[in-house]
């Protein structure tokens, strides 16, 4: 009898491990592959080789949540969001106690713009859990892009109380203030922590010098993070409204594409799909305005152009003035 680890991913974002130990009668290599696949739980090669650890028969009925929760994170990740809650959903079936699956299906929700259902699975996870820090910072960005900031800087605050030290909460508070305009708070808590190299950091400086008009130092930072991580849903979404804002519509719309087609749940993901939703829909109405705008111009000439800025924390997009 060959005894294999099987591993779970503890859910998207949240970086934990679940050892369990799966027990299988002369397993071929075949099938030794499928666990080292599935455990890794990456896009759609993972998803397959999950069901195919399933449908062996070697997989004990009182483990199949695993198999269930490991295929749901691999369809997250690979974007196919309808699916994955699916498989979540049926783990939780088989395994209602298990907490971590309330979030990962949360986030599925969120990124399909489900964010009642979304902030209910982060209820039901911090209600289980209320010492998880994961879960408290989890609800704080699903909030965030439901536009109640108020309530999200809550759980940010008690996320940090659990883990002070943590980019992340660091780095989502700063963009929760510079959604109320608190654009110099917001830069004193990205400078507090340490993360020169890291893509969500030059995400969050991309964003506040956004939002501050510095339009040149936004695209320095943005460029930066996605040469860091170049799938970064937020990051693609904040390069596509600097280009719109330079009247750049066709080059936007790609980025703002590209923050959809994004799989997974990478920083700021919730707010900046729906953010991404909303300008493609305003790209599609107004469709050919930005051309005649730059026509427009004589050549040469400095501008400036009208900046269309989307607030999470309000749901509402304002008007401001940029330059070229």
């Amino acid at each position: 009898m060959l005894r294999s680890c099987f591993v779970l991913i503890g859910g998207v974002l949240t970086g934990g491990f679940l050892a369990v130990v799966l027990l299988a009668t002369s397993a071929s290599a075949g099938m030794q592959q499928d666990l080292s696949n599935c455990t890794a739980a990456k896009g759609r090669a993972g998803a397959a080789a999950c069901t195919r650890v399933m449908a062996s028969g070697r997989l004990p009925g009182a483990q199949m949540y695993i198999g269930f929760f490991n295929r749901g994170t691999a369809l997250s990740r690979a974007g196919d969001y309808g699916k994955a809650i699916a498989d979540f959903s049926r783990a939780l079936e088989r395994r209602p106690q298990f907490t971590r699956v309330f979030e990962a299906r949360a986030l599925a929700y969120a990124a399909q713009g489900l964010f009642s259902e979304a902030i209910a699975d982060l209820d039901a996870s911090v209600a289980r859990e209320p010492k998880e820090w994961r879960f408290l910072f989890s609800r704080a960005a699903v909030l965030r892009a439901n536009g109640q900031r108020e309530a999200a800087l809550v759980d940010v605050g008690a996320a940090r109380n659990l883990k002070s030290h943590e980019l992340k909460i660091a780095l989502m508070r700063a963009l929760l203030l510079a959604d109320g305009g608190d654009y110099h708070g917001a830069s004193d808590e990205v400078e507090s922590v340490q993360g020169e190299s890291d893509a969500a950091a030059q995400y969050v400086r991309a964003a506040i010098a956004f939002g501050e008009g510095r339009g040149q130092d936004a695209a320095v930072h943005v460029q930066r993070a996605l040469e860091l991580r170049s799938d970064f849903s937020a990051a693609h979404t904040l390069k596509g409204r600097i280009l719109e804002a330079r009247g750049e519509a066709a080059a936007a719309r790609k980025h703002f594409e590209q923050a959809l087609a994004a799989g997974g749940a990478s920083f700021d993901a919730a707010a900046s799909r729906r953010t991404a939703r909303d300008r493609l829909d305003a790209l599609g109405k107004n469709a050919g305005m930005h051309g005649t705008e730059v026509a427009a111009a004589p050549p040469g000439t400095a501008r400036q152009l009208d900046c269309k800025v989307f607030l999470p924390a309000t749901g509402s997009v304002i008007t401001a003035k940029c330059s070229e």
